[in-house]
């Protein structure tokens, strides 16, 4: 009888094993696809749009050209403001700057893509098109505080030989202000 239990009992742990490896073997092939499904319905419902204007072709090619500087032209910002500004260089030597060369007023490293400027909030876009083209500079340091507004400093990763060749230019900028951010009161 001892036996006859024993196999039995032997036969029930072997089916419930079976059962929990089956049961994982399952899990592992359908949820992924369950995932995968309920992803891509989502990808569909939030690119539903581009898809529309994908799918309507051009007639012409000149009306595809048409589109396309029609749609660059809504891409492209326009300046908060243009002014003539007087543009410098500096480097990062203790004679041209405070005891920290390396480190921006707004407490950042130096970069490129820096400009020192005072009067207009850091964080500040500034386009040179006469210099730099489409370069975009972000105002992240200060000047001496005898220059105004309409004098800017472009920090260069070179020597300060190199930085007094750049010389003065004065020439239009393009002034991009950062984004102010809503404020909203909890209630």
């Amino acid at each position: 009888m001892r036996l006859v239990k024993r196999n039995l009992t032997v036969k029930g742990l072997e089916i419930a094993l079976h059962t929990v490896v089956g049961i994982a073997l399952i899990s592992q092939i359908t949820l992924p696809m369950t995932a995968k499904a309920l992803m891509g319905q989502e990808m569909a419902n939030s690119t539903q749009k581009i898809a529309l204007e994908v799918a309507k072709p051009a007639t012409k090619p000149q009306d595809s050209i048409k589109l396309a500087i029609a749609d660059k032209e809504e891409r492209e910002e326009k300046p908060d403001r243009v002014m003539n500004a007087v543009i410098t260089a500096y480097t990062s030597t203790p004679d041209q700057t405070d005891d920290s060369p390396f480190i921006a007023a707004s407490g950042k490293r130096v970069h490129d893509g820096m400009i020192a400027a005072n009067g207009l909030p850091f964080g500040t876009r500034i386009k040179i098109p006469a210099l730099y083209g489409d370069k975009i500079f972000y105002v992240e340091d200060r000047m001496n505080s005898r220059y105004g507004l309409g004098r800017m400093d472009i920090w260069l990763d070179t020597t300060r030989a190199e930085a007094r060749k750049f010389g003065v230019k004065r020439v239009e900028v393009e002034i991009f202000y950062p984004e102010k951010k809503a404020l909203t009161r909890a209630r």
